[in-house]
C-alpha cells in the first residue's frame, strides 16, 4: 500500500508537462531606488517559480506572467519587495535602501527584535531550508548548517539525533538543549515535521538564552510553526518517496580467510589441531543478512492564508521509514497541524495553535550488529540439521564447536519484537492587549505539552542453540503519560524619541509538570496476534508490576524575568535581561540568571561614511549565566550489609536482613553556566557578502554527576555538585550571494566551529572513573586538564618483529613476544603498569565545518551540501573482545594488515597477540580517528510555472548522504553517548544514503 504513493509520484512527474496552459501576459516595468534612480542588474521573478529577468542599464525589465501574479524584485543592497501584477503595465517598482537580512524581524526569547539590533549571537534558518533534507527530525536536518552546533544523528528509523551547542558542559548525561515550540517547551522535537517549521532560531549564547533562565544552559532552540500569507490562499503539497540504501559497511573475512588467522591464533597452543575451510558448510557474510534496501517516503498537504485580520494555517504530514535491518523495525508517523491568529479589534489579537503527532515505531535489536561481528562466518543463517531449532530451523553456533556466547545474529533480530505507540500534542492559545498608540502590550498565554506511549516487547518462545533461546514466552508493557504546562504573563512597552529607541519587558511564569508510569510482565503469554498479547493472559503465579518506570514526577516552577533594550540612532546597542527561578525540585529553591549584551554599529559612524568598505559592520560583546535545573532531584543512598551475617530465624522460616546501614543526602544545586561571547557581524561588497565572527567562552560550574561513595557496610555512588567544565572556541560563518548573466542567481555559505572542552576541577577528585570497580580495565576517564570522557590508555609504539627484538627491549612488559604492542614507557621507570596509561584523544571534534552552494536559472535549481568533523575520537570496541571471543570473526582490515612472520607489521599485532587480554585492554591501536567529511545532500529540481488550475509544480530527485570520506573501521564514525562515555562503539546502527524523486504542488 505504501509504494503506491511513490508510483503516484512518478506517473504525475510523468505526466507534469501535459498540465502546462499558458496564461501569461506581457509585463513591462521599471526598477529605481527611494531617489528615482534606476537600478541596473535588479532581479524580478514571478514568486514561487524561476521565471524572470534581470533589468538593464535604464533598470527596465520585461517579463510574461499571468494576472495577480506576484512579482519578487531584489536588488544587493536593498530591501526584496513582492509587487502584485494587477493587468496594469509598465509597472514602477521602487526598492528601499538596507541589508534585508539586518532589517529582518528574528523571534528572541518572548519577543521579536530586528536582526541589525541584537547584540548576541541568534541564527535563523528557513524551514523551507530543512525541507530539503530527508530526515524524520527537524534536528537531524539541522545538520551542518549552523556554526556552534554539533548534531550527531543515527541510523535507526525514527531516532532522535544527539545535539550540543557550543560543546559539552555536563558530566552527567544533562546536555540536551530547550526546544520551545510556539511558545511551548519540550525536551525534544522529534514529533515535529521539516515541513511544519516557519523558522527555527538557535540561541547560542547565554545573553541571548538568559531570558530562559534554568532551562537554558545547553542552549536553546525556537521553533515557530507555519504561518499564512497576505497574499492569498495558497494550497500545497510537499512529497517524495525514496529508496534508503546501507552505505560503509563493513567487510569481514569469509571462511577461509577467518580459518587462516584462527590457525595463525592458535599455532602456539598445545596440542591444537588446525582447521580446514572445507570443515565448514558455509561462508556467511552477517552484515549482509541483516541489511537490506529501505523505503522511505513523506507527503505533506498545507492550506494557509490571510486576510487583514485573520491568519490561518492547516496542514496534514505522514512520515514513514522502513529500517534498513532485515527485521521488524520502522517509524511511521502522522501529524496535523493547525494554527489561527485573529484581530479581534484594533487592541485585541487572539489566537491558538495546536500539533498533534500519532506514531508507531518498532525498534530493532542493535546488539545483532555486534553478533554479526563476533560470530564466525563458517555455518549458515537457517540449518535443516539442527534439528534442536524451533520454531525456525536457524543455524546455532554450538553445533560447530563454538561457546554458548555466541548467538545466530539473524535470529536474534528476527525473534525480536518491541512496539512502541505514542500521541504528542503541542497547544498553545494567547490574548495580546495593546495599549497606549501600541506601546504598552500585555500578552497571556497558556502553553501545553501532553504525551502518552505505550510500549510492548514480546519474546517468544524458541530455540537456536546454545543459551540463544527463551523457554517461555515473555510479554512486558508500558505505559507513560506525561503533562507539561506553563503559563506566561509578559508586558513590554516599546517607545521611540529622537535618536533613543527603547524597548521594556516585564514576565512571570508559571510551570507545572507530571510524568506517570506502569510497567507490567507476564511469562506464558502465547501470541495468537497482537490482540492476544496481555498480560492477564500470561501465567498467575509469574506477572510483575511495577509503577516507576518511568519514574513519577511532579513539578511546580515560578518565574520573573524582565529584558531593557535600548539604541541610539542605530549605532549604539544595549540589552539587559534578568530571570529567577524558582523550583520544587532542590532544598535550594532560587536561582538568578543575569546578562548583558552590548553592541557598536561602525558602519553608521560619520567617519565611515563614503567608505564603500562595509555596507554593515557591528561589533558585539555579550555575558550571562544559565541554569540547568534538567537533572534528578535530590537523592539518596542506603548502604548497609546483608546476607547470613543480618539475618534472623522465625520458627523455620530464615528471614533477610540488613545489619549497619548508613543514608548519604546530598544537597543538590543547579548547574550553572557562565559565559562570554565577543563577535563582529558585517555585510559588504553591496550585501554579496554577509558572516558572523564570534569566540566564546563557557564555563559551567557545580556540575551534577555520581561520585563513589563508602562506608564499611558497602560502596556506591552519590549524586552532587562535584565539578567545574569549560568549553571554549571560534564560529565563523560566511555567505556569498550573486548573480550572473541573466536571471542566474548563485549562492555559497561556509561556517566553521572549533572546540575546547576542558575539566577545570572536581571537588578535590584527580579523576572520575564511573562504575570503574576495577581501574585498570577501563576505557574513559574524566580528569582535571582533559576532555570529559578521554579516552585513557596505552600509547603503542610499534609491534615486536621478532622473539630476540622483544627479549632485547629495556622495558619490562608482563606479556610480550613477537607480534605483541611495544608500548611507550611514559615515565622512564623501564617497566609498563598503571602509571604509563594516557590522554589517547575525545569524542568531542576540534572542528565541525558545514559548506552549501546552490543556483537558481529560469526554472532550474540546484541546491548541494556538506559537513564534516576533524580531530575527535571513536573507541572501536567491536575489536576489544579478543579476550571473551577467542575464536570470533574478524574483520577484513585486520585480515589485510595483521602482523605475520612473512608479512610483519609495526602497527597490527599478530593473531595470536590480538587474542591476549594484554593487548585487549585500552590503547591506541583501539582508538581510532572519527574525523569524516559528507556529502550531506544533493538536490536537482526544475519549476514549471503557468498553469491553468495551479501556480508551480516542481520536481525533484535528491540524494542523502550518499558519501562519506573516512578511516575508521565501523559503519560511522558519528557514535553518540552519554558525556562519560561518548564515541565508544559496540553496536552502532549503520547509515544509509537515501535517494528520493520528489514532487511539489502550489496551487
Amino acid at each position: 500500500m505504501k509504494k503506491r504513493y511513490f508510483l503516484l509520484l512518478l506517473i504525475l512527474a510523468a505526466f507534469v508537462p501535459g498540465m502546462l496552459t499558458a496564461q501569461n501576459v506581457s509585463v513591462e516595468g521599471t526598477v529605481t531606488d527611494e531617489g528615482g534612480n534606476p537600478l541596473a542588474g535588479a532581479v524580478v521573478v514571478q514568486k514561487g517559480t524561476s521565471i524572470g529577468g534581470v533589468t538593464d542599464g535604464d533598470g527596465r525589465f520585461s517579463l510574461n506572467a499571468p494576472v495577480n501574479a506576484t512579482l519578487t524584485v531584489s536588488y544587493l543592497g536593498y530591501q526584496t519587495k513582492d509587487v502584485v501584477f494587477t493587468g496594469t503595465t509598465p509597472m514602477r517598482i521602487v526598492l528601499d535602501s538596507g541589508t534585508t537580512t539586518l532589517d529582518e524581524v528574528v523571534v528572541v526569547g518572548y519577543g521579536t527584535q530586528r536582526a541589525r539590533d541584537l547584540t548576541a549571537p541568534i541564527v535563523t534558518i528557513a524551514g523551507s531550508e530543512l525541507a530539503k533534507q530527508t530526515a524524520a527530525n527537524p534536528m537531524s536536518a539541522l545538520q551542518g548548517k549552523v556554526s556552534g552546533v554539533q548534531i550527531t544523528n543515527s541510523g535507526a528509523p525514527g531516532a532522535g539525533p544527539s545535539v550540543r551547542i557550543r560543546g559539552t558542559g555536563s558530566i552527567g548525561d544533562y546536555t540536551n538543549p530547550l526546544y520551545v515550540v510556539d511558545g511551548v517547551f519540550v525536551d525534544n522535537i522529534d514529533f515535529l515535521s521539516p515541513n511544519d517549521i516557519d523558522t527555527m532560531n538557535v540561541l547560542k549564547d547565554a545573553s541571548a538564552a538568559a531570558i530562559y533562565g534554568v532551562r537554558a544552559a545547553n542552549g536553546v532552540i525556537l521553533i515557530t510553526t507555519r504561518r499564512g500569507s497576505k497574499e492569498r490562499t495558497s494550497i500545497t503539497y510537499d512529497g517524495y518517496g525514496g529508496i534508503q540504501t546501507p552505505v560503509n559497511v563493513m567487510k569481514l573475512t569469509d571462511t577461509p580467510q577467518y580459518v587462516e588467522l584462527i590457525n595463525l591464533a592458535n599455532q602456539a597452543v598445545p596440542g591444537y589441531v588446525p582447521k580446514s575451510a572445507a570443515d565448514y558448510p558455509a561462508s556467511t557474510d552477517w552484515y549482509k543478512e541483516l541489511l537490506r534496501n529501505a523505503f522511505t517516503q513523506s507527503h505533506s498537504v498545507d492550506v494557509s492564508g490571510a486576510t487583514d485580520k485573520t491568519n490561518y494555517s492547516m496542514g496534514v504530514n505522514y512520515y514513514y521509514q522502513e529500517g534498513i535491518m532485515e527485521a521488524k523495525n520502522d517509524y511511521e508517523r502522522v501529524n496535523i497541524r493547525v494554527r489561527l491568529d485573529q484581530e479581534a479589534n484594533k487592541w485585541l489579537k487572539l489566537g491558538a495553535n495546536a500539533i498533534l503527532s500519532n506514531y508507531n515505531k518498532q525498534s530493532a535489536d542493535n546488539d545483532a550488529f555486534f553478533q554479526a561481528f563476533v560470530n564466525p562466518p563458517v555455518y549458515p543463517v537457517y540449518d535443516d540439521t539442527n534439528t534442536d531449532a524451533y520454531p525456525v530451523r536457524f543455524g546455532a553456533a554450538q553445533d560447530y564447536g563454538f561457546g554458548n556466547s555466541y548467538g545466530n545474529p539473524y535470529a536474534r533480530a528476527y525473534y525480536n519484537d518491541n512496539l512502541e505507540k505514542g500521541l504528542n500534542m503541542v497547544f498553545s492559545a494567547y490574548v495580546d492587549i495593546n495599549f497606549w498608540q501600541d506601546k504598552l502590550k500585555l500578552k497571556t498565554s497558556y502553553n501545553l505539552d501532553y504525551g502518552s506511549w505505550k510500549q510492548r516487547s514480546y519474546t517468544p518462545q524458541y530455540f537456536v542453540g546454545g543459551s540463544q533461546g527463551v523457554t517461555a514466552p515473555v510479554l512486558s508493557k508500558t505505559y507513560g503519560i506525561r503533562n507539561k504546562q506553563i503559563i506566561d504573563n509578559v508586558l513590554t512597552y516599546t517607545d521611540r524619541k529622537g535618536a533613543h529607541s527603547f524597548s521594556a519587558m516585564l514576565g512571570q511564569s508559571t510551570r507545572i509538570e507530571r510524568t506517570d508510569g506502569l510497567t507490567g510482565s507476564a511469562l506464558n503469554v502465547t501470541n495468537y496476534g497482537e490482540y492476544s498479547l496481555y498480560i492477564k493472559n500470561g501465567s498467575a503465579t509469574n506477572r510483575n508490576v511495577s509503577d516507576d518506570n518511568p519514574a513519577p514526577f511532579l513539578y511546580r516552577g515560578l518565574s520573573f524575568f524582565a529584558r531593557g533594550t535600548y539604541s541610539y540612532d542605530n549605532k549604539y546597542l544595549a540589552t539587559v535581561t534578568f530571570r529567577a527561578d524558582g523550583s520544587s525540585k532542590y532544598n535550594e529553591h532560587w536561582g538568578f540568571f543575569p546578562s548583558v549584551g552590548l553592541g557598536w554599529v561602525i558602519s553608521e559612524e560619520d567617519f565611515m561614511a563614503g567608505s564603500d568598505a562595509f555596507d554593515f559592520l557591528k561589533l558585539r560583546a555579550s555575558w550571562g549565566q544559565l541554569g540547568n535545573d534538567n537533572i534528578p532531584a535530590n537523592s539518596s543512598v542506603t548502604l548497609g550489609s546483608t546476607g547470613y551475617a543480618s539475618s534472623a530465624v522465625f520458627g523455620d522460616t530464615l528471614y533477610d536482613g540488613q545489619g549497619s546501614q548508613t543514608v548519604y543526602q546530598n544537597f543538590l544545586k543547579w548547574e550553572v553556566v557562565s559565559e562570554w561571547d565577543a563577535g563582529v557581524d558585517f555585510s559588504t561588497l553591496r550585501g554579496k557578502l554577509n558572516g558572523e565572527v564570534d569566540y566564546y567562552n563557557r564555563t559551567t560550574s557545580n556540575v551534577v554527576f555520581s561520585a563513589p561513595i563508602a562506608a564499611g557496610g558497602g560502596a556506591g555512588e552519590l549524586l552532587g555538585n562535584y565539578g567545574t567544565v569549560r568549553n571554549s572556541g571560534v564560529e565563523v560563518s560566511v555567505r556569498w550571494n550573486d548573480t550572473a548573466g541573466e536571471a542566474f542567481k548563485y549562492n555559497v555559505g561556509m561556517n566553521a566551529t572549533t572546540i575546547k572542552n576542558k575539566v577545570i576541577s572536581l571537588n578535590g577528585m584527580r579523576d572520575y572513573i564511573p562504575g570503574a570497580s576495577v581501574r585498570s580495565n577501563y576505557t574513559t576517564r574524566t580528569q582535571v586538564g582533559y576532555p570529559i570522557g578521554a579516552f585513557w590508555g596505552y600509547e603503542v609504539e610499534g609491534v615486536f618483529a621478532s622473539e630476540k627484538d622483544a627479549l632485547q627491549n629495556p622495558v619490562y612488559q608482563s606479556v610480550t613476544g613477537a607480534g605483541y604492542f611495544r608500548y611507550k614507557n611514559q615515565n622512564d621507570d623501564l617497566k609498563i603498569d598503571e602509571n604509563d596509561k594516557v590522554f589517547l584523544g575525545s569524542a568531542i571534534p576540534k572542528l565541525i565545518l558545514g559548506l552549501d552552494f546552490g543556483f537558481e536559472w529560469k526554472g532550474l535549481d540546484f541546491s548541494l551540501s556538506m559537513q564534516g568533523q576533524f580531530g575527535n575520537k571513536v573507541l572501536n570496541a567491536k575489536r576489544m573482545n579478543r579476550d571473551t571471543f577467542t575464536d570470533g570473526n574478524y574483520d577484513l582490515d585486520f585480515y589485510d594488515n595483521a602482523w605475520r612472520q612473512d608479512k610483519k607489521s609495526n602497527s597490527y599485532p599478530s593473531p595470536e597477540a590480538y587474542n591476549n587480554g594484554y593487548t585487549q585492554q585500552a590503547n591506541s591501536f583501539f582508538v581510532e580517528s572519527a574525523s569524516y567529511f559528507r556529502l550531506q545532500n544533493v538536490q536537482l529540481g526544475y519549476t514549471f510555472s503557468g498553469m491553468k488550475r495551479m501556480n508551480s509544480i516542481r520536481v525533484y530527485v535528491a540524494a542523502q548522504r550518499p558519501y562519506t570520506w573516512f578511516n575508521y573501521n565501523g559503519f560511522t564514525p558519528e557514535v553518540s553517548g552519554s558525556p562519560i562515555a561518548s564515541g565508544v562503539d559496540t553496536n552502532t546502527y549503520p547509515m544509509q544514503a537515501i535517494y528520493t524523486l520528489g514532487l511539489n504542488l502550489n496551487f
